[in-house]
């Protein structure tokens, strides 16, 4: 366990991250790369030996190390049953080191109703003029599926599966966390804006620049140690 703890605990970490800010429910799964080899930190089908869990509570020793292919190698935990999302998503990208798939409700919507999800704001910025779609709506469960996601994924920073949920990607645990956030985020402006008019989205040459801006490695480590901070001020952290 030694050589996946660090990682274990920072996935436990963003687990009460992303549940502090609503963007995990009891089905929402993360995971990330274990550094030099091909396997895979994911937060488990279940938690201690209960039929359910709870990202708020989960922690380190919740974890659950499975291979390229999905096997468990550590953890006394299940792999949760959308493992394929991460085999198949790993599988294609090698510089992605974390992966989330998060139920999220804003950016949902936009795939139920067939309306593309813009850059709307500099928070829309890292994810293009518009994010790709996923048809499938089912459970990714089997080995095909995840495959097929990561193609609809392809080099980008996140999918949307339809009426689904999301696929988000980063080259950290935090850069994944952050992402998260900002991805919901703008998919919240686009969505109250689309109330009151019609949202004109960034592009060209301003998205570019904003995402030059937004992607920084000093804004994702601002707002990560943001999300810490106030972890600690609810007591949800020490």
């Amino acid at each position: 366990m030694s050589d996946t703890r660090a990682v274990r605990e920072k996935l436990a970490l963003a687990c009460k991250l992303l549940y502090m800010e609503g963007l995990i429910d009891h089905g929402g799964l993360v995971g990330a790369r274990v550094p030099g080899t091909g396997n895979m930190v994911l937060n488990p089908r279940e938690m201690r030996g209960t039929p359910g869990r709870h990202p708020g509570l989960m922690e380190a020793d919740d974890m659950v190390v499975v291979d390229p292919e999905g096997r468990r190698i550590e953890g006394t935990n299940n792999p949760p049953s959308e493992t394929p999302i991460f085999t198949g998503t790993f599988g294609a990208r090698p510089e992605v080191m974390a992966v989330f798939h998060l139920h999220l409700q804003y950016a949902t919507l936009f795939s139920i109703v067939g309306k593309p999800l813009l850059a709307v704001g500099v928070t829309g910025a890292p994810f293009g003029e518009t994010v790709p779609v996923h048809a499938d709506p089912t459970l990714i469960q089997r080995p095909e599926q995840g495959r097929e996601v990561a193609a609809t994924l392809g080099s980008r920073p996140a999918v949307i599966l339809r009426g689904h949920g999301a696929v988000i990607v980063g080259t950290s645990i935090e850069d994944a966390f952050v992402k998260s956030v900002m991805f919901e985020d703008n998919a919240l402006r686009q969505f109250r804006a689309c109330q009151i008019g019609t949202p004109a989205a960034l592009k060209g040459q301003e998205l570019a620049e904003a995402d030059a801006q937004i992607s920084h490695p000093k804004v994702t480590a601002k707002m990560w140690h943001f999300y810490l901070m106030k972890a600690r001020e609810q007591g949800i952290i020490s």
